[in-house]
């Protein structure tokens, strides 16, 4: 199976969209649930502990953090 994926901080950070806005879209435009979105890809580096911190516990808009949400 192939995949793709998304790397990006900014995008959710400043909730410029959620992990399940980027899951419908993906399957709004493929047609379907076989979509192939498979990864999400965040920094993790002691020195951005914010945005880790932010993934893990969520805020904002989304209902999920961006990590639970790609569960």
């Amino acid at each position: 199976m192939t995949g793709y994926g998304i790397a990006t901080w900014a995008g959710l950070e400043e909730e410029a969209f959620t992990v399940g806005e980027l899951l419908a879209l993906a399957a709004e435009v493929t047609g379907g649930a076989e979509h192939h979105l498979v990864a999400v890809q965040m920094p993790v580096s002691l020195v951005m502990i914010t945005p880790i911190a932010q993934a893990l516990h969520g805020r904002g808009r989304s209902r999920l953090p961006p990590v639970q949400a790609c569960g």
